[in-house]
């Protein structure tokens, strides 16, 4: 998503492409199809814009760091939870049912590599990745938090 866009229809345009990208790897890796919510993804690409705009206001800034950035976007795709998926997971196999139940987990997490230009795969170590994945699932992390690791991030890459 592009730094100057503040434009909820650009952005829920690029989250769009996003997911198409996003749910096509899915489906090859797992053979599951994922489904968005279409007016949760308006809604997050929404609260995604008013973030951004709320903080270059208060700060008199042209255009916020991309670890915040990332942590905003991250924030909303975990608070709205866009994905969704039509198969019953007791009749499939653990770690395919496991993948479905973090969609939108990793969503946010692609989405995340996206802004930051930080691959998160590819600079977490296994056991970070799961930590990271645990969190998204199952804390309440603030944004704050978010921005914290995501611009310790940025600063190694």
């Amino acid at each position: 998503m592009t730094a100057s866009s503040e434009d909820p229809g650009i952005i829920y345009e690029e989250l769009g492409g996003h997911f198409s990208e996003f749910s096509d790897e899915f489906e090859s890796l797992f053979g599951q199809r994922l489904q968005i919510n279409a007016a949760q993804l308006g809604n997050v690409a929404q609260s995604y814009v008013f973030d951004l705009g709320r903080y270059v206001k208060f700060h008199e800034l042209e255009i916020p760091d991309r670890a915040r950035r990332g942590a905003y976007v991250c924030k909303w795709l975990m608070k709205l939870r866009p994905i969704y998926f039509d198969a019953t997971i007791t009749h499939l196999p653990e770690e395919i049912a496991s993948m479905l139940l973090l969609a939108n987990e990793l969503f946010a997490m692609y989405v995340t590599s996206a802004i930051t230009r930080v691959d998160l795969e590819k600079s977490l170590s296994e056991r970070m990745g799961n930590i990271l994945l645990y969190s998204l699932r199952y804390r309440s992390s603030s944004e704050d938090s978010f921005i914290l690791f995501l611009a310790q991030l940025c600063l190694l890459k």
